[in-house]
């Protein structure tokens, strides 16, 4: 094979109905952005899956790399493109398909066909067992001992027959990110701290097709270690690829901070310290047409997220608040995190705002009329205000197998 071919399969989209047009469109759109700089000649249909032609000089490793991070991908591989129409197809077919497995070691195979373009001469079995037992010979041959075994085999070597000028083999299928393609959900504001929670919450949301702008509150000096910023930045970083572009908003969250220590009771600071934060990213995200905000709240994890105080705390705003995370613990968000490359980011050592003036005894059950009555003497409106004011925007592109920073300001209704 001359030039490098992958052939991309989707599972979910195919419950769309009416609209898999339109999630079609987004994936391939996905998948050309997500390879661009690489010579791709043209990226087909053929049938219920996707054919990607490169041009001469592609790197099949480069290619994998950039699709394993395209949401809407069941699976996808690295395959054999025969031309059909020669003078005998099913011998060029056998042909190919022994040339995508010689190399592989196994004890047993399997041939799987499948022939959505009804015109192909030869039918499905006869594809099988045909390219089975032209294995089979070649085996002998070379004195290989392996047999063939239709359940749970080693190998499978599968063959494809869509419509138009291309057969297709390949013998290894890769798994894809799954999920749907990206901005087909709408915009959502995540609150990013520098540890684990955030960034696994952020990336299952992504994984479902919402693209998200992130929010992240920081206190201490502004070097690696004195502040949360730079941790903040690399997740981003680590993140945008799956949506390609995002945007940071830094909000300096200590003067807040100070005015609740110095208003408040002890017990309910970290809760108001997180109701002032969903209000000032609420603001942020009403300005950039946002539909909802994104926490890592894991239900029961720290004193902070009992079911009474995650009530009580989102109580302080309008906008659909989701916790996709509620329902898991630590190891599977931190395997999880190690999955989506954020681990080793957030496992850096950072100063995190929200342990100032930390409380020697949190509340554990408050209400929201609790916490509405600790607020009393505290000016939210000028607080948030000062907050959303406060905030640098900082703007990242994926594009040609990198991330940049492309832009960064101060305003926070950018």
């Amino acid at each position: 094979m001359s030039k490098l071919a992958i052939v991309v399969h989707y599972h979910e989209l195919w419950l769309k109905g009416g609209n898999r047009r339109f999630f079609l469109s987004k994936l391939h759109m996905a998948l050309k952005r997500a390879l661009e700089g690489l010579p791709v000649e043209r990226i087909l249909r053929p049938g219920d899956r996707l054919l990607i032609e490169f041009g001469d000089g592609a790197s099949a490793e480069e290619a994998v790399a950039r699709i394993e991070r395209v949401f809407g991908v069941a699976f996808y591989a690295v395959a054999r493109v025969v031309t059909r129409g020669g003078e005998d197809d099913l011998a060029a077919l056998q042909r190919a398909s022994w040339e995508e497995v010689r190399d592989e070691k196994f004890s047993s195979f399997a041939v799987r066909a499948k022939r959505s373009d009804k015109s192909f001469p030869h039918r499905t079995n006869e594809i099988e067992i045909s390219i089975g037992q032209y294995f089979v010979d070649r085996l002998r041959d070379e004195g290989r001992d392996a047999r063939v075994k239709l359940n749970d085999p080693e190998l499978t070597c599968r063959i494809e027959i869509p419509p138009g000028p291309s057969l297709l083999v390949y013998g290894r299928k890769i798994p894809g990110a799954g999920g749907l393609p990206p901005n087909t959900a709408g915009r959502m504001t995540c609150l990013l701290s520098g540890g684990f929670d955030s960034a696994v919450a952020a990336h299952k949301m992504m994984k479902r097709g919402a693209h998200l702008s992130f929010v992240h509150f920081w206190g201490g000096g502004a070097r690696p270690g004195e502040s949360s910023v730079h941790v903040a930045r690399e997740l981003v970083r680590q993140l945008t690829p799956w949506q390609f572009s995002a945007k940071l908003y830094l909000v300096p969250f200590e003067p807040v901070q100070r005015e609740i220590v110095a208003n408040a009771p002890e017990k309910f600071r970290i809760l108001l310290y997180r109701r002032m934060m969903l209000r000032i990213a609420e603001c942020i995200a009403r300005s950039g047409r946002s539909l909802g905000l994104i926490t890592g709240d894991s239900l029961g994890q720290v004193a902070s997220q009992t079911l009474r105080n995650m009530a009580a705390v989102g109580d302080a705003t309008r906008m659909p608040l989701y916790r996709p995370l509620a329902g898991d613990d630590k190891i599977e968000i931190m395997n999880a995190a190690e999955k989506i490359g954020t681990y080793n980011i957030s496992a850096e050592p950072f100063h995190d705002c929200c342990p100032i003036f930390l409380p020697r005894n949190p509340a554990l059950h408050a209400s929201p009329e609790e916490l509405e009555q600790a607020e009393s003497r505290i000016d939210i409106e000028t607080l948030v205000r000062q907050g959303v004011d406060s905030a640098a925007v900082e703007r990242y592109r994926y594009g040609a197998g990198r991330v940049d920073k492309v832009e960064s300001f101060k305003s926070a209704t950018a």
